[in-house]
This record gives C-alpha cells, structure tokens and sequence, in this order.
C-alpha cells in the first residue's frame, strides 16, 4: 500500500467516525474525542439513548459544526458526551452479560 492510499484509507476512518481530517489540528483534544463518541452513539446506538442524551448529542455536534459556538464549548460539555458514552457502553455490557448467562 503506498502513502496515497494509507492516507485515503485514514481519512474515510476519520470520517467516518464523524471528524473532519482538514481540520484535525484545529481542535483541542477532548473536543474531537467527544465528538466522535457522540457520532458513534448517535450512528451505533441511538435505540439505548434517552431522549435528552439524544438531543444533547445533537446539540453538542451541532455547536462543533459552528466555528463561533465552538469557541464557547468547555471541557463540562465535553465531559457530559463522554458520561454519555460511558452509560451507554455500561448497558451494552450489560446486555451482554445477561446474554451469555442465560
């Protein structure tokens, strides 16, 4: 595989999971990490989000496609993603659990 392709390959990943690979440096770490778990969640799992864990991601990827409003996201909102994410893996693990015992 050459660098082209290594790079194209990259790119549909990056995209996939809801980054912009031009504008990889731009943002701050825990921004670009919320943002693809909220994609993921949104894209994976939205049976096992509540309404308002939906609507919070919504809002939050939408504020990250909004150069002004991105400025004002904190670390808090980025923190409230990832407490998202992190309930929403628990019951995966739980579900999983209950299937391989019963």
């Amino acid at each position: 595989m050459n660098n082209y392709q290594a790079e194209k390959q990259t790119d549909n990943w990056l995209r996939q999971n809801g980054l912009d690979p031009n504008k990889l440096t731009e943002f701050r770490l825990h921004l670009l990490q919320a943002q693809m778990i909220a994609t993921n969640l949104l894209k994976d799992h939205a049976k096992l989000l509540g309404q308002n864990e939906a609507a919070s991601l919504n809002n939050f990827l939408k504020a990250m496609r909004n150069g002004k409003q991105r400025r004002k996201l904190t670390l808090k909102s980025c923190y409230k993603v990832m407490n998202i994410g992190k309930d929403v893996n628990r019951k995966i693990f739980k579900t999983n659990r209950q299937l391989k015992r019963g």
